[in-house]
C-alpha cells in the first residue's frame, strides 16, 4: 500500500509486486518510514535537592521526603513528514494495456500535472495538498502514472515527553520507587496520515491525529503513574 513501508504495486502477503519489470528505476522514491529531517534528544539529571545533595542538604526527613531525591529524564522528537505516494486503484483504470490488477497489484501511481508540486504554502486538515496537480490516467495509453513513489511529504512530527521519579528507602531490605510518565507533555496536535487516493472525494484529507505509540508517543497527552515495591 502506498501509505505504508510497500512500495506502490506491492502486497505484503507474498511480497512486493513490480509493476514494470522492464522499468525498475519506476518504483524508487522516498521510503515512507525514512523522513528527511529527524532530531532525536534524550536526558536523565538527578535533581541537586535534598539531604546528601548540593541544596538542602540540612532539611528535615519529612521534608526529603516530600522534595529529595527526585530524577527527571525525558525524549525530544521532532521529524519532518512521511514520504506518500499519489496512488489510484488498478481497479479504476488500466493506462499501460497490461492488466497489472490480475498480478495482485492494487494500486498504481497517478499522473502528476506538469509544472505543479501539489504543496500547498498552507496545508490545512480539509486540504493538505493541491488535489489538482494529480489525476487518473486514462486507459490504454501506453504507459504507467508518471508520479514518483514518495513523491509527497506528510505533517510533520513534534513531541516532548518526560518522567518524573525517586525511590524511597523503607529499611534496609524494601524500597518504594514513584512514577510520574507524561507523554506529549505539551499537547502538540501532530497530524495524522491522510489519504493519498486521487481518486476519492476525501483526497487530501486528515481525519484523525497520530497514536501515541512508544516510538513516537505523539497521539494526545497522556499521564501515567507508577508505584512499584522493589525487594
Amino acid at each position: 500500500m502506498p501509505n505504508s513501508a510497500i512500495g506502490v504495486g506491492g502486497q505484503g502477503d507474498n511480497g512486493a509486486n513490480v509493476l514494470n519489470v522492464f522499468d525498475l528505476s519506476a518504483i524508487k522514491g522516498n521510503a515512507f518510514y525514512d523522513p528527511r529531517h529527524k532530531f532525536l534528544n534524550t536526558f536523565v539529571y538527578e535533581l541537586p535537592f535534598g539531604r546528601g545533595k548540593r541544596f538542602g542538604d540540612s532539611i528535615s526527613r519529612s521534608a526529603d521526603f516530600l522534595a529529595g531525591g527526585w530524577t527527571v529524564s525525558g525524549i525530544t522528537l521532532l521529524h519532518s513528514g512521511n514520504w506518500l505516494t499519489p496512488y489510484f486503484p488498478s481497479s479504476l483504470s488500466d493506462p499501460s494495456g497490461t492488466a497489472p490488477q490480475y498480478r495482485s497489484v492494487s494500486s498504481q501511481p497517478a499522473d502528476c500535472v506538469s509544472g505543479q508540486s501539489g504543496i500547498l504554502s498552507n496545508p490545512t486538515l480539509d486540504k493538505f495538498f493541491d488535489v489538482k496537480a494529480f489525476s487518473v490516467p486514462a486507459t490504454n495509453i501506453g504507459r504507467f502514472g508518471n508520479c514518483m513513489v514518495g513523491s509527497l511529504r506528510g505533517p510533520r512530527t513534534v513531541t516532548f515527553s518526560m518522567s518524573a521519579a525517586k525511590t524511597i528507602h523503607v529499611g534496609e531490605r524494601f524500597s518504594v520507587r514513584y512514577e510520574a510518565q507524561f507523554a506529549n507533555l505539551f499537547n502538540v496536535n501532530n497530524w495524522g496520515l491522510l489519504n493519498t487516493n486521487v481518486s476519492s472525494s476525501k483526497f487530501g484529507l486528515i481525519t484523525s491525529q497520530q497514536d501515541g505509540t512508544p516510538g513516537s508517543q505523539a497521539g494526545p497527552r497522556s499521564i501515567q503513574m507508577v508505584l512499584r515495591l522493589q525487594f
